[in-house]
């Protein structure tokens, strides 16, 4: 007698950006074994990040410490090479399922080493489907996310300060570097345009 097929699930995640105010948010519907590398993608087209810098997932551990990585290992990494930090899992091998299990459960993800955008990731319902969900869906979100390469929250928040104030002496060229960039706006609608495209 063959053995049962495991169930399929859809997960909602909560992603939030930390250290950002107002909240930048997304609520999102995955299939449960999702590859990592391309949960990394669902995330990119749902906040509107050009994935044009590298990123990496964080384990968590019940203290909220990193006790693991997942990404794309590098065998040149000294950290990793020395023993500094847990060697880096392969994206490309390993799924959500993996890591969360329950609501409640979260990791973490990184994007851009250098303004170090920090996420949240959790698990906050599970759905049984009769059949494996494409493409992933974004649910709901607000703010738009910040721009790419303006220095990571602190930066942000002074961009934000910035425009707001037309007597800062850089809020012309601020202006005119952001474009009609519009800080509390979400569109919904473009948002599963664009995880439309993504493969899950």
């Amino acid at each position: 007698m063959a053995a049962a097929s495991p169930p399929l699930l859809a997960f909602e995640l909560r992603i939030s950006l930390l250290d950002v105010a107002p909240e930048v948010w997304r609520l999102v519907r995955v299939p449960h074994d999702i590859r990592m590398d391309r949960l990394d993608h669902v995330i990119q087209a749902a906040f509107g990040w050009t994935n044009s810098h590298m990123h990496q997932f964080h384990l968590i551990d019940a203290k909220g410490g990193i006790k693991g990585y997942v990404g794309r290992p590098d065998p040149e990494s000294i950290g990793d090479m020395l023993g500094r930090r847990p060697p880096t899992q392969d994206e490309t091998k390993r799924q959500l399922k993996n890591f969360l299990a329950k609501p409640g459960d979260r990791i973490g993800y990184e994007y851009d080493f250098g303004d170090s955008w920090l996420h949240s990731v959790e698990l906050v319902a599970m759905h049984p489907q009769s059949s494996r969900l494409a493409p992933a869906v974004c649910l709901d979100g607000a703010q738009s996310c910040p721009p790419e390469d303006c220095g990571g929250p602190p930066g942000y928040e002074q961009l934000l300060e910035t425009v707001a104030n037309p007597k800062h002496p850089g809020h012309a060229e601020m202006k005119e570097w952001l474009g009609d960039f519009d800080a509390v706006a979400f569109d919904l609608r473009a948002t599963n345009r664009a995880l439309a495209r993504c493969r899950v």
